[in-house]
């Protein structure tokens, strides 16, 4: 992606603190006029620059209110195991993020459900099983945003 330019770079990392911004309030932060803001928005979707947009759902209004971090260790075996896992929990309501990892876990979760009492079931029914190993847990206290970055 040599094509990406420091105006480019700008919009990316506004984009990716907060994607639903118009042409106007890109322009005043870039220093583009607002069309050429969007074109260029337009651009970076169609090269791929922007893979995709997401809204990010509360858990208050899902239901989904604890959060935990589930770091696995995958069973030694076949080699697409990781791949295969991978889209068996991406499959699953309750898993919102998966990592492939370095480390003494293989995978990290981040999963979402109502209680703890729900994470339980939720352990029992995909990481007793002959792929997972080993499992440990985190239980997410507070989460924080992140400050805006400046662009590379």
């Amino acid at each position: 992606m040599d094509d990406i330019d420091s105006f480019d770079r700008k919009l990316l990392a506004i984009l990716a603190q907060e994607a639903r911004q118009t042409g106007a309030q890109l322009s005043e932060q870039v220093g583009l006029s607002p069309a050429a803001c969007l074109r260029r928005v337009q651009r970076l979707r169609q090269i791929g620059a922007i893979e995709r947009e997401v809204a990010i759902v509360s858990p208050r209004v899902t239901g989904q209110t604890v959060t935990l971090l589930a770091m696995l260790v995958v069973a030694p075996g076949k080699p697409d195991r990781i791949d295969r896992l991978r889209r068996k929990f991406g499959a699953l309501s309750q898993v919102t993020k998966i990592y492939h990892v370095t480390g003494d876990a293989d995978l990290v979760l981040t999963v979402e459900c109502t209680s703890m009492e729900a994470y339980a079931g939720f352990t029992e029914a995909h990481f007793y099983n002959d792929e997972i190993k080993s499992f440990e847990t985190i239980v997410v206290l507070r989460t924080y945003d992140a400050a805006p970055r400046p662009a590379p």
